[in-house]
């Protein structure tokens, strides 16, 4: 389908290495950039389950007969799929990174790079009618909350105690 569907699809994944690889060096950070993911994927489930948003790509009559049989989930090229879109999880995991990563880093080229592949991501959710334009702004509203939270409970939590460091006897 095209290099912006695979952009689009396997982005957060991409989104999710580079971090790993760049949050590496520092434990602190990489352990609550793990802890945030899962919290941020865990979030978009709970979310999805409340609010039960379709999809644009049904229609009322396919989602009444899903939910008749009680079925959440549905196979499309052999990939699963939610039929709930409301936050787009794409967008969400997306917007989470980009904020962490970069009040982490705090590197301004790296922050307009993982901008831009958000916005390809967003657009591709949207192009391809997986998510509504709402679902994909909602999704990246609250991945951009989440991210900042967890920075600023990892800043905190970084901090620690001040103590006296050990003498390392030498000369005065």
């Amino acid at each position: 389908m095209g290099i912006l569907y695979e952009l689009g699809g396997y982005g957060p994944i991409l989104l999710v290495f580079l971090s790993w690889y760049l949050l590496f060096d520092n434990k602190n950070l990489f352990f609550y950039f793990n802890i945030g993911l899962f919290a941020n994927i865990l979030l978009n489930i709970i979310l999805k389950g409340i609010i039960q948003d379709p999809r644009p790509m049904f229609d009322s009559k396919k989602i009444k007969l899903m939910a008749s049989h009680a079925k959440d989930y549905f196979f499309q090229n052999g990939i699963l799929f939610d039929i709930y879109g409301m936050p787009s999880g794409h967008a969400q995991t997306a917007f989470y990174i980009t904020i962490f990563l970069y009040l982490s880093l705090k590197h301004t080229n790296l922050l307009y790079l993982c901008i831009i592949f958000s916005l390809i991501i967003c657009y591709q959710r949207v192009t391809f009618g997986f998510h509504s334009i709402a679902q994909v702004i909602v999704g990246s509203v609250i991945g951009s909350f989440i991210g900042y939270f967890i920075y600023q409970f990892a800043r905190e939590k970084i901090k620690g105690r001040i103590r006296e460091r050990e003498d390392d006897y030498g000369p005065i």
